[in-house]
C-alpha cells in the first residue's frame, strides 16, 4: 500500500530538523536580516502583478526555513532604509530555546532604545 504522499515529506522534515539543529553545537543563536531585500512599496507591488509571487518568495526567503524547522524566531525593527522603510533583525534559536531568543531580543531592545 505504501505511505501517503505527505508521510515521506514529514520524515524528510524530521531529518532536516535534526541535521540543521547541529548548527547549535557551535553557536547559541543565529542573527540574520528578516528579509534579504528592502521592503517593497505597495505601489511597486501592485504596479506589476506579474512579479508579485516572485517578490513574495524573495521576501520570505529568510523566514520560511525557520518556520519549516520549527525553531523559535523573533523579528525586531533595527533601522530604516534611506527611503525610510523599516529593516528587521531576525534572531533564531535551537528548538526549545525560546527563552534564549526572547532574552537576546529584550537585551537588543534595551541597548538600542
Amino acid at each position: 500500500m505504501g505511505l501517503p504522499p505527505t508521510a515521506g515529506a514529514c520524515e524528510n522534515c524530521k531529518e532536516m530538523r535534526r541535521s540543521a539543529s547541529r548548527i547549535f553545537e557551535t553557536v547559541d543563536v543565529l542573527v540574520t536580516p528578516t528579509v534579504p531585500v528592502p521592503p517593497f512599496k505597495i505601489a511597486d507591488l501592485l504596479g506589476d502583478q506579474g512579479t508579485l509571487r516572485n517578490k513574495e518568495q524573495l521576501t520570505l526567503r529568510n523566514t520560511r526555513p525557520f518556520n519549516v524547522l520549527g525553531w523559535p524566531t523573533i523579528s525586531l525593527p533595527c533601522g530604516r532604509t534611506s527611503e525610510g522603510l523599516p529593516i528587521g533583525l531576525q534572531i533564531s534559536g535551537a528548538p526549545g530555546e525560546d527563552a534564549t531568543v526572547l532574552a537576546l531580543a529584550a537585551a537588543y531592545e534595551r541597548a538600542t532604545s
